[in-house]
């Protein structure tokens, strides 16, 4: 009998639901969303990718020219050797080497940090800080508004499509008598419920099937990710059960439709946008980070004063060596000042970029810790560690590209301070970046995912107690 209910119950839901034009509506506009945000963040990582191509594409064209150039004279051994045979000259103004972080396969989906952290750095000779604190110039009203995503959609767009088909789930059918009908008949109204409930999220279901095979289809060039993209639709799941599980527990309130609507508005509103910019105005108030434009300034001054310290140095220098500073004339020994003079500089800056990672890992330390307060927070935290584009992944790759240049600089340091000139050999020893993928992310979506799974599961048992109880009038 309790089966009969239930599938009886089923089938009359379901056949409402095709007929209802708002919910087609709506899932329709979900799914035109989805493509588009797809579509979008494709068209991104591909202009990404080609910008990074032609940098490379110069680098390697650059140093095969240096190379032949030097390669020549070697065949020649005429008069002296050539300036780009100079290891100075090289390092420190003819050539440098892109490091840049590649996307993985997901990072279409999800913008996260990279449009507002560089995701490749121009690596020479220079000090370190040359480099890192320079970044790719971009819109800051772009960055100020965020890029749209199919991260965005999932976040922001699908619990409203999710609260428009069932913020009126069991109050709809007490206005229109049905629940005392149900009662009167002597049939199980949990069951009936539940029936009506699951209807519903077998539709939200297959959308959810839909628009992420959409965005898989539309959005990843390349061979797929099948663990990340399982991941991925995991994370979509647990993220829509909760907000169906929300509006069942609100609507076991005994409520007007109109108030339920209400509520679950707000109770979007507060999740998904007053939270997280609490828990953002908070990391800053608490660790308020340094001026990006300050900090630069500050190591302009710095730097400044650095080189001035050091310039009575070269003044010394060039007086006691003044066929180096005419015309041609071996510049080995002005490279040596340069590197004692980087080093000054760089022994001047260093506390001001101690500071600024400083702070930003304690903001970074207080937004993990009260992610918890939001669902919203924790999928996106979710979805752009699948994508590759999240903090944790560029504070990696920052680290690597400054290990990185330590091998860069040490390679042209050595042959300055020898005085051994650059051969055609030598040109194909200079090192190359290589990202070492470090991939963690099973384990980093995890705890987010079970945190919010009991959460769902928790409002679920308090629906389901509600509604046992639910008045018929």
């Amino acid at each position: 009998m309790a089966q009969r209910t239930f599938r009886i119950a089923f089938a009359l839901e379901w056949t409402l639901v095709l007929r209802n034009r708002a919910i087609w509506a709506v899932l329709i506009l979900l799914v035109a969303l989805a493509g588009l945000a797809a579509v979008n963040g494709h068209e991104r990582v591909a202009a990404m990718r080609m910008l990074v191509a032609g940098l490379n594409r110069d680098e390697v064209q650059t140093q095969t020219a240096l190379k032949g150039s030097v390669a020549r004279w070697e065949a020649s051994r005429q008069g002296e050797p050539p300036t780009v045979a100079n290891p100075g000259t090289v390092g420190f103004s003819l050539l440098s080497h892109y490091a840049a972080l590649p996307p993985m396969p997901l990072a279409a989906l999800a913008v996260g940090q990279s449009d507002v952290l560089p995701s490749y750095y121009r690596v020479t000779a220079n000090p370190t800080y040359t480099f890192l604190a320079a970044g790719e110039i971009s819109n800051p009203l772009n960055a100020l508004s965020g890029s749209f995503d199919f991260a965005f959609v999932i976040v922001f767009i699908l619990p409203i499509v999710i609260v428009a088909i069932t913020f009126d789930l069991v109050s709809r059918e007490k206005e229109m008598g049905v629940i005392g009908l149900v009662a009167a008949s002597g049939a199980s109204l949990t069951r009936v419920i539940l029936a009506k409930a699951a209807a519903r999220g077998v539709i939200l279901a297959a959308a959810l099937v839909l628009i992420t095979l959409e965005a898989l289809t539309l959005g990843v060039d390349g061979p797929p990710d099948v663990l990340a993209g399982l991941l991925w639709f995991v994370a979509v799941t647990v993220y829509a059960v909760f907000w169906f599980v929300l509006a069942l527990a609100v609507n076991s309130t005994n409520r007007p439709s109109v108030t339920n609507g209400v509520i679950l508005a707000n109770i979007w509103l507060v999740l998904v946008v007053v939270t997280p910019a609490f828990i953002g105005t908070a990391a800053n108030a608490l660790y308020p980070a340094p001026s990006r434009v300050a900090l630069t300034t500050e190591m302009r001054e710095a730097a400044e004063e650095a080189d001035k310290a050091a310039a009575s140095s070269r003044e010394a220098y060039f007086f006691d060596h003044p066929e180096l500073a005419g015309k041609g004339a071996n510049p080995d020994g002005f490279y040596v000042q340069v590197l004692a003079t980087n080093a000054a500089v760089e022994r001047a800056v260093s506390p001001l970029l101690t500071e600024f990672d400083d702070q930003a890992r304690k903001r970074e330390g207080i937004v993990a810790a009260l992610k918890f307060l939001s669902p919203a927070l924790l999928v996106d935290n979710a979805l752009t560690v699948l994508a590759g584009t999240d903090g944790v992944r560029f504070s990696g790759f920052v680290r690597q590209v400054v290990e990185f240049h330590r091998f860069w600089r040490q390679f042209f340091e050595t042959r300055i301070v020898d005085g051994t000139d650059m051969t055609a050999r030598s040109f194909d020893q200079i090192p190359t970046f290589q990202y070492q993928s470090n991939d963690n992310s099973l384990i980093a979506v995890s705890l987010p995912l079970a945190a919010l799974a009991l959460l769902a599961s928790i409002l679920l048992m308090v629906a389901m107690r509600r509604l046992a109880r639910y008045p018929v009038v």
